[in-house]
């Protein structure tokens, strides 16, 4: 294959995935058609399955593409050496401002969730190794310094923090009559970041215990 049809080919791949993605995050795996992606990426429908197979392959690669914006996150917001508090801090609202920007990625969440994981299993784990990686850097910093507690699980703190800044987004347009302001807007956003950073190191700071039985 010369430079030129490599080329024509990647960018055809890449029409594909941004039509899908789109797509799929509005009317999920089961209600998006191959017909209307090949319409949006205007493409020929025969060469979504030649270079995807299926569409659940063209699926999973959307929510591979869509996880891997993460570790991407990850890998530009920890600074190796850095103080573990403020690396987290960068880190928590790197991924929290992902969230509020990319209403695509909370969307594709969602649905496979309704859909119980049974895709995004496939790539899921890989993206939770990448993302354990960075983080459990940040967490093994913290506790060698004594800054972070010795018994940390990893998949627990991450589960939290997914947790807590994920279902800010995907459950906004439930909630939002408890707020007279815009959930969205400027200054809600940073009250719920600030307060999910208050609840994270609320569990994961050594002096965690000192804090209770002061408030005691």
């Amino acid at each position: 294959m010369s430079n030129k049809e490599f080329s024509r080919s990647e960018d055809s791949k890449n029409r594909i995935l941004l039509a899908a993605a789109e797509i799929f995050s509005h009317k999920g795996l089961d209600g998006a058609r191959v017909d209307d992606i090949a319409r949006s990426a205007e493409i020929n429908k025969r060469m979504i399955y030649h270079y995807f197979g299926s569409k659940e392959n063209l699926y999973v690669e959307v929510l591979r593409h869509n996880y891997n914006k993460i570790n991407d996150l990850g890998q530009e917001t920890y600074i190796p050496g850095d103080d573990p508090m403020e690396n987290a801090v960068r880190a928590l609202r790197s991924y929290f401002y992902f969230l509020a920007s990319d209403e695509q990625f909370v969307r594709l969440v969602s649905w496979e969730a309704l859909n119980r994981g049974r895709f995004g299993s496939k790539v899921l784990p890989q993206f939770l190794e990448l993302t354990q990686a960075n983080l459990g850097e940040i967490i093994h910093e913290g506790i060698e310094k004594g800054v972070f507690r010795a018994d940390l699980d990893i998949r627990q703190v991450l589960l939290s923090i997914h947790s807590l800044c994920l279902v800010y987004f995907t459950r906004r347009e439930l909630v939002q009559h408890m707020w007279s302001r815009d959930m969205m807007s400027e200054d809600m956003l940073e009250s719920r970041l600030q307060h999910v950073i208050d609840f994270v190191f609320n569990g994961i700071l050594t002096h965690r215990e000192d804090c209770v039985n002061d408030s005691n």
